[in-house]
């Protein structure tokens, strides 16, 4: 038997072919054809793509929070106690909140707490106490300010003669600046309490130390005790506005106890460390202005006065030191001082005019 014949091709996918043995069909099979299609090219690659701002946002986030565990981990808080630290987080949370009866409470717990403690050392137990008589500074609360600023104080120096003690004998020369900071907010608190003599004792001793510090004796030749304040040989915990600060603090006291004698050198000698190109200058040059007006000295007055009001209201002077509001601020006042200078002036010497004619119509009458 053989293959005699093949069906025509369907044309269709699958086609059917007919195989017959002599006259017969004796059966279909199915057959595959293969075809040909046409090669696609190959697509490119996908690439994903991501924005530059959100990866910049995202590198940005990742900054701050390495910089935030750095600053939590390494912070000077870390330094207390779990259950000081617990405290003083929240106290510190409340105050930069604006709670400040909360805060108060933490500070007082904290405080409690670190006069407790055996681990603790006298450095950070005197950092709450400043912390603690600021804020109490802060919200009027006068007479405990007083004693928790004293409090810190004495356990600084390590007695109770406070204003006996020579600051250049404690061991660390970071303590003695601590001192005197502690001893102008003293100042600043009496003076508010109205305990003249006591702030009086607090500024002059610290101003005391400050200029003792930087000193040099007056004569090269041992032959006299006297000495210098020397601007140029400052310890290194010190600096020119350090004292400049301490200077304007006692002027002020003076200023605001009618002793504006007392306050211009002290300004002068301010001015002199704080140079004359700042805005702080012109505020000093303001202070001159107000004590020599107290002395009834109106031109030395009238000149500081505009002094002060050219170096404020230079916009050169605010940007470089970036304290532009406080030149605003001073300006705001100068020019109302001045106004009341030109005022108290010309009413002077309006009754200076009248006086001259009282006189010279007596004399005429006599």
């Amino acid at each position: 038997m053989s293959l005699s014949r093949i069906s025509r091709i369907i044309p269709t996918r699958v086609r059917a072919v007919q195989v017959t043995f002599g006259n017969k069909i004796t059966g279909i099979q199915r057959a595959s054809y293969a075809t040909t299609r046409r090669k696609q090219p190959p697509l490119p690659p996908r690439r994903f793509v991501i924005p530059p701002l959100p990866l910049a946002l995202i590198g940005a986030s990742f900054i701050c929070l390495g910089l935030g565990l750095y600053e939590y981990l390494n912070s000077d808080i870390q330094k207390f106690p779990v259950p000081i630290r617990q405290a003083l987080r929240k106290g510190l949370y409340y105050e930069q909140s604006g709670d400040n009866t909360l805060a108060l409470k933490y500070f007082k717990e904290a405080l409690a707490l670190g006069l407790l403690s055996e681990e603790l050392e006298n450095g950070p137990l005197i950092g709450i106490m400043i912390q603690l008589g600021a804020l109490e500074e802060k919200m009027g609360l006068l007479p405990q300010a007083r004693e928790t600023l004293r409090n810190a104080l004495v356990r600084l120096v390590g007695t109770e003669d406070v204003l006996e003690v020579d600051l250049s004998g404690l061991e660390k020369a970071l303590d003695q600046k601590k001192a005197v900071g502690i001893a102008q907010k003293l100042g600043d608190v009496t003076h508010a309490m109205k305990r003249f003599e006591e702030a009086e004792k607090w500024y002059v001793w610290s101003v005391e130390h400050v200029l003792k510090s930087s000193a040099k004796p007056k004569s090269s030749y041992g032959d006299s005790d006297e000495v210098l304040f020397d601007k140029e040989h400052m310890p290194d915990w010190l600096t020119k506005t350090d004292v400049g600060a301490s200077l304007e603090a006692l002027g002020t006291f003076y200023t605001a106890r009618n002793k504006p004698a007392l306050a211009i050198h002290l300004y002068l000698k301010a001015l002199e460390l704080n140079g004359m190109k700042s805005c702080q200058s012109a505020v000093l040059m303001n202070n001159l202005a107000e004590s020599y007006s107290g002395l009834g000295q109106f031109e030395e007055a009238k000149i500081w006065g505009q002094r002060g009001l050219s170096l404020a209201q230079n916009p050169n002077t605010g940007k470089q030191n970036g304290d532009k509001e406080l030149c605003d601020e001073t300006c705001g006042v100068l020019l109302f001082n001045m106004g009341m200078l030109f005022e108290v002036k010309e009413r002077k010497e309006k009754n200076r005019y009248t006086s001259e004619l009282i006189y010279r119509y007596i004399a005429n009458k006599g």
